[in-house]
């Protein structure tokens, strides 16, 4: 199925997600902060692959910028793990090692399932249909091959989903699991997604906060977490030998 000029408002919806995103910058924030912010979130829902090189030219002109703020965000995500710094100052996306990604699951499945109950308690319907309508959109950019687009909307209904939670810190510290590990969640086999296993586990939790079953809500996010990590250890696994 292609795409056409009715799918614009979902095409530019993507294209602004790490604009809009999951934790903005401040009222106060210099134009090097906001950069930071849109590049950060960018690589937390998986919009650069492993291993891909990044300048200061390509991010300038990407979030249209002049190059110094772009050169600023970039040394302030290195300093974080967000990006490596080679010995030839360059950037890249980090690949992360099957022991590495294995250790940010192990984080994620212990913190997530907090996050996903405290967010039941707190997410509005606006919210809960908002979720619903990324998903749907996730699953038309399945059915149209785009897989890395529509991976992009998986991560984005996680990160919307956990800014429900009353914990500040617990979604900051999510935020930088997800720094880490958003790149290669590019890594799922094409065959796994195209099984809809995400949407389909997506269209189960919100049946369940339709319903404000957060026990349910809890075993779901971890099935779903266990699932995706599976595939993608044995993808790790399969790069190294």
């Amino acid at each position: 199925m292609s795409r056409d000029s009715s799918t614009k408002p979902l095409d530019e919806a993507i294209d602004q997600i790490a604009l809009t995103g999951v934790f903005a910058a401040p009222d106060s924030a210099t134009l090097s902060d906001e950069i930071y912010v849109a590049l950060r979130e960018g690589l937390m829902v998986g919009e650069w692959l492993p291993g891909s090189k990044i300048t200061a030219r390509s991010v300038a002109k990407k979030y249209n910028t002049s190059l110094s703020p772009a050169r600023d965000a970039m040394t302030r995500l290195a300093n974080e793990g967000g990006l490596t710094l080679s010995e030839k100052r360059m950037y890249s996306v980090p690949r992360l090692s099957p022991k590495g990604y294995m250790e940010v699951i192990e984080l994620r499945l212990a913190l997530e399932p907090i996050a996903a109950l405290q967010a039941v308690a707190n997410i509005s319907e606006a919210a809960i249909s908002q979720l619903d309508r990324l998903n749907e959109d996730m699953r038309e950019l399945i059915d149209d091959g785009e897989f890395q687009r529509a991976l992009i909307l998986d991560s984005r209904f996680h990160l919307d989903f956990y800014r429900a939670c009353d914990s500040l810190v617990l979604r900051q510290v999510i935020s930088n699991l997800w720094l880490r590990i958003g790149p290669t969640r590019n890594m799922l086999f094409e065959s796994y997604r195209r099984e809809m296993t995400g949407y389909k586990n997506h269209r189960l939790i919100l049946g369940a906060l339709k319903r404000k079953d957060g026990a349910r809500i809890v075993k779901l996010i971890k099935s779903d977490l266990q699932q995706g990590a599976e595939r993608i250890e044995k993808a790790l696994l399969s790069a190294d030998q």
